[in-house]
């Protein structure tokens, strides 16, 4: 009977940790997914699928021909929240229709904006309006992915590759090409995206390739060959081909350039936040210096005896002659300091 309790009492608690471990996960979609609402682009929690489609319209407006785009993004509910960009030409008219998210005032928000801006850092990219009416900052955010490797507690991909089976070489991803190789695969949607393999024409021999990524507590195996034509397949191609350049030509450490833009601006000092969007930088414009310690993301205070040639909300990029003080914020020394413009 003891023995019988014990287990009782075991199952219970095996029950409850499950429950816990459940509820703090995303949830998947809980209604219509990306197809049925007629997605462009979807936005699964950082995963994002259509992400060419968005750099098309981007490239799109840019040239100022109309078109439209509509953008789902998903709560961590499951509920999906819809953008809807309409370019006549001059203007983007914006619909954000959040009436599915069961946790939201189920409204239907509609402005304009003059401009679709994107903007890419060394571990993020974002797509953002400006000239928006009525809106804070005049910005709005559409759709932004992060990519930063050094948030991941592991983070391994082992590539395999050769003509044949049996006869193919083994490369691991070098620590200073860790970052390019995270950044890619994130942008490829490694995740929810699988490349596909086709026979190769007769007489045409190409590589086959075997990836093995290792990220946190999971895995991920993919193998396909260089004769994939599936627009999937040619994303995964061209990292295996990275990874295969990096190991012949190793990157160089870069670990001491820091991109950033200046929140504050003192005698001899400023304050930046590392890898930052222009939307992010309206969001923090309240936020004072002891507060920044409780937010998500790095800060630097540099000292630099440059301080005055640069104003609030600069973008910046400068490498880091000394570490003064670790954390967030932290604080260095830095005398090359570049502004950094569209």
């Amino acid at each position: 009977m003891e023995h019988l309790k014990w287990l009782w009492i075991l199952a219970i608690i095996l029950v409850f940790l499950t429950a816990c471990n459940e509820s703090i996960q995303t949830a998947e979609p809980t209604e219509e997914n990306g197809s049925e609402l007629n997605a462009d682009v979807v936005n699964m929690h950082g995963g994002i699928s259509g992400l060419g489609k968005m750099e098309n319209y981007f490239q799109r407006v840019k040239k100022q021909k109309k078109g439209d785009l509509r953008v789902v993004s998903y709560t961590i509910e499951g509920d999906p929240i819809l953008t809807d960009l309409a370019y006549d030409g001059k203007q983007i008219d914006v619909t954000f229709d959040y009436t599915r998210d069961q946790y939201g005032d189920g409204e239907v928000e509609s402005f304009q904006c003059g401009k679709l801006n994107r903007e890419e850092n060394p571990t993020n990219l974002s797509y953002y309006l400006t000239g928006c009416e009525g809106v804070k900052g005049e910005t709005w955010g559409v759709l932004e992915t992060s990519y930063d490797v050094k948030r991941q507690d592991v983070f391994e991909v082992e590539l395999r590759y050769g003509p044949k089976e049996g006869e193919k070489q083994t490369i691991q991803v070098d620590d200073e090409d860790k970052q390019e190789v995270y950044k890619q695969l994130v942008l490829a949607n490694y995740l929810d995206s699988k490349p596909t393999s086709d026979e190769c024409p007769k007489g045409k021999q190409a590589d086959n390739y075997l990836m093995k990524v290792k990220i946190n507590g999971g895995g991920r195996t993919l193998n396909w060959n260089a004769c994939g034509s599936h627009e999937s397949s040619k994303p995964f191609t061209d990292i295996a081909e990275y990874i295969i350049y990096a190991s012949q030509h190793p990157t160089k450490s870069s670990e001491n350039v820091v991109y950033g833009y200046i929140l504050e601006v003192k005698e001899n000092q400023i304050l930046i936040g590392e890898d930052l969007t222009a939307p992010d930088l309206v969001s923090l414009e309240k936020v004072k210096g002891e507060d920044l310690a409780n937010l998500n993301g790095t800060f630097l205070y540099v000292e630099t005896e440059d301080a005055q040639e640069f104003s609030k909300g600069d973008k910046i990029v400068l490498k880091v002659d000394e570490v003064l003080e670790e954390g967030s914020p932290g604080r260095v020394r830095a005398s090359d300091i570049q502004t950094i413009t569209e």
